[in-house]
């Protein structure tokens, strides 16, 4: 894990702390700081095939993420981002994992990423259209929700964008709800190998059912 640009000695898995860094930094060191790594990211493929972010990523780091086209996999904390935008060249991610995205307002940019083989969405409030997500054909593993420490509870379209990820293994919807009740479409995926969906009163088929039918999961 490291701080600072100078820090990074070339490896290919990489965690950044670069913000929330307390008395330590100025607040101008830590403005500093933040800006050396959007100049990094920024410049384009770099060695770093895994990163991760473990503390708040402003929305300009983010953004930066753009000409990092070599990452293979992506893990951010939580931010104020909330245009995904600069994800979608990534094209040779496979594990992508966006925590703390209530701002995001659209997933269409993920669409773009049909190399993933897992996507971890937390946070959703404001992305209601989850439909191009059904493009990610090589899914194995999905897990989507809101907030379940709080717990807040994400309200979606719907989730029949599912029956089109027939290579799924894992799926994972925690406090997460289709407004239409509609259901049916986990009983599409013939590769299921653990799920486990919130239980909402009135869903098709009942929760129960799902339960009864699906490798259902602890």
């Amino acid at each position: 894990m490291v701080t600072e640009v100078a820090e990074y000695g070339g490896e290919e898995v990489l965690a950044v702390s670069c913000t929330q860094l307390g008395t330590a930094y100025s607040a101008a060191q830590a403005r500093r700081v933040v800006e050396e790594w959007v100049e990094f990211f920024a410049a384009g493929p770099s060695g770093v095939r895994d990163l991760e972010f473990v503390t708040r990523t402003p929305k300009r780091l983010f953004a930066a993420l753009r000409g990092q086209t070599q990452l293979q996999r992506l893990a951010v904390k939580w931010g104020d981002y909330e245009d995904l935008s600069s994800l979608s060249e990534l094209e040779n991610l496979r594990e992508l994992r966006l925590g703390g995205a209530s701002r995001v307002t659209s997933v269409e940019p993920l669409a773009c990423l049909t190399t993933l083989n897992s996507l971890v969405v937390e946070g959703l409030r404001r992305a209601h259209d989850l439909s191009p997500l059904g493009r990610l054909r090589g899914l194995k593993s999905l897990e989507l929700g809101g907030d379940w420490k709080s717990p807040r509870t994400a309200h979606v379209q719907s989730i029949d964008f599912l029956r089109h990820l027939t290579q799924l293994e894992d799926l994972l919807l925690h406090t997460i709800v289709a407004d239409d009740l509609e259901y049916t479409s986990l009983l599409a995926l013939p590769r299921l190998k653990s799920v486990r969906v919130m239980e909402v009163r009135g869903m098709n088929p009942p929760h129960a059912t799902l339960r009864r039918m699906l490798s259902w999961s602890a």
